[in-house]
């Protein structure tokens, strides 16, 4: 009998018989963990029901088809991270006053503006965000607020409003009832990949599961080595049998991707030094595969332990730390190759924490907290409105001033280049894009033209700063001024050739009073005008 000693986990894989017997106690929790991978799969009967475990999704398929070889690493803060001792608001007297023994000193945090500073412990991170490869998008949530880690979690994967329930998550939606060839003719590689961690609702959708989950890339490629060692006919006729039916061809289907994963892996190797730890362990691999060219187009990874209750201190330090220090390695690591540029990595946790530590040294289930994008394509700064500790909801918690769903359209939108409205439709609804892209992609997917306009500046009121976006339909001079209400030029932001595309600019008013502006956009297309108001 298997001794569940999984020391030597490939090799008792190999064992034809003994194997299969050895295996025929596991579960197929059991198998799918200690085997390290969940694949994609064919159409099984578990329990007598059909069970798909392939199948195409649209966004996916979508993304497949862009000229385009950007990448979406996602990295899960489970627990509920900590904003307000993440993103320091170190000079605000409600925030010292709330929490008299974990708040951090402003002096002691990393420079953002005169109003915020990074927790200490957040140092390695520091250059990315002096070379303006670093956003941070403050109080990042959604209405009405769910403080439940399992709900919350659900609702940032499906992209949901709290009172829907979903059974998709917005990565994975919109299945093969538009490509109804998917499944007989797949891709070579998985269009999405988790590693290290389970989070199979991300990337599902009506009928099937689109992403790959290798919890150990190298044992994947040890039990792989072995060729296809289950067979799932040879199973006792119980309901037992139709169990290890279902885990065996699950796992014998993931052997469709072990050329591409083989190759990406045998095809590059790590070249900076990672902290020690599951979650570096896993960007590692992520790396390993985007370097070597795995054509995947999400990547998601998970760092737990932000469910802080108690003595929050040392162990947010250390997570922070870990965090930083895995992200500066994995794009250390991706410039050796040239690869930097085409990652864009972002960060989200279920929820925030309460403002007022608790009596156990921690702090409680929150509402809003801030979230980091990371990469050459960033421009770096911070977005959206800071905390604002005096007007709550009526709960005491914070209110969110970016919906979660505007960071997913940005990404989807202007990162990979999908058409708006299938952004809309993965979304469940329009969602306003922040222009933190420095390149968004310049063409539509389906081929129509990049239409001249001036785009509402973000955010609007603003205070200090704000961000103006606008479209070029085709190369040349332009010229993007700021005038107060009575028409007096107080700025010209850019007066310069540029190509085709869209563009962003950074629009800083710290010298001057409250009130209304208009900027004006001149280029040989046409002159546009918008308002904005500067409120402090």
């Amino acid at each position: 009998m298997c001794d569940h000693n999984h020391s030597q986990r490939a090799v008792a894989l190999k064992h034809g018989e003994a194997h299969d017997k050895d295996h025929s106690a596991w579960s197929r929790r059991d198998f799918l963990v200690h085997s390290g991978l969940v694949a994609l799969g064919g159409t099984v009967m578990l329990n007598g029901t059909s069970v798909r475990a392939l199948g195409g999704s649209s966004l996916l398929e979508h993304l497949a088809q862009l000229e385009t070889d950007r990448v979406l690493v996602l990295i899960q803060l489970s627990g509920g991270n900590d904003g307000l001792n993440t993103v320091v608001p170190k000079t605000n007297d409600v925030y010292y006053a709330s929490r008299p023994t974990i708040s951090i000193p402003g002096s002691q945090t990393i420079f953002l503006d005169d109003e915020y500073g990074l927790h200490p412990s957040m140092t390695p991170i520091e250059p990315s965000w002096g070379e303006g490869n670093m956003a941070v998008v403050h109080s990042v949530g959604y209405p009405a607020p769910d403080l439940s880690h399992f709900r919350s979690t659900d609702i940032w994967v499906t992209a949901s409003d709290s009172e829907t329930y979903l059974n998709t998550g917005w990565a994975g939606r919109y299945l093969d009832t538009q490509f109804p060839d998917f499944n007989t003719d797949p891709p070579s590689a998985p269009p999405a990949v988790q590693i290290g961690t389970s989070s199979p609702l991300l990337f599902q959708g009506p009928d099937a599961n689109l992403g790959m989950t290798l919890l150990d890339v190298e044992l994947f490629l040890e039990i792989a080595a072995g060729g296809t060692p289950f067979d799932p006919d040879d199973v006792p006729e119980t309901a037992y049998g139709n169990e290890m039916t279902f885990v065996r061809t699950v796992a014998n289907d993931a052997f469709r991707y072990l050329d591409a994963i083989q190759a990406a892996t045998d095809a590059a190797s790590n070249t900076a030094t990672y902290p020690a730890g599951n979650m570096p362990d896993a960007l590692a691999a992520c790396a390993r595969l985007i370097k070597g060219r795995l054509d995947s187009r999400i990547y998601l990874v998970s760092l737990g332990g932000f469910d802080t209750h108690a003595n929050q201190t040392g162990d947010h330090d250390s997570l922070l730390q870990t965090l930083t220090e895995a992200v500066t390695a994995f794009y250390e690591d991706l410039g050796q190759t040239g690869d930097k540029e085409r990652v864009l990595t972002m960060t989200f946790s279920e929820f925030g924490r309460r403002i007022a530590q608790n009596g156990s040294n921690g702090t409680d289930h929150g509402t809003a907290a801030p979230v980091f994008v990371f990469g050459d394509g960033v421009d770096g700064g911070l977005y959206g409105n800071g905390p604002d500790l005096e007007n709550t909801d009526a709960d005491g918690n914070l209110v969110h001033s970016t919906d979660f769903r505007s960071l997913y359209a940005t990404a989807l939108q202007d990162w990979f280049g999908l058409n708006q409205s299938i952004v809309n439709d993965v979304l469940g609804g329009s969602f306003e894009t922040l222009p933190l892209v420095t390149n968004p992609v310049a063409t539509e997917p389906d081929g129509t033209p990049l239409t001249f306009g001036l785009h509402q500046n973000y955010p609007n009121p603003f205070n200090p700063a704000t961000r103006i976006t606008f479209t070029l339909a085709q190369a040349g001079a332009v010229r993007l001024q700021v005038y107060d209400i009575r028409g007096r030029l107080i700025s010209t932001l850019l007066d310069d050739t540029r190509p085709a595309g869209h563009h962003s600019v950074a629009f800083n008013a710290g010298q001057f009073p409250s009130g209304v502006y208009v900027y004006r956009l001149e280029a040989s297309e046409g002159v546009r005008t918008k308002r904005m108001s500067l409120v402090r």
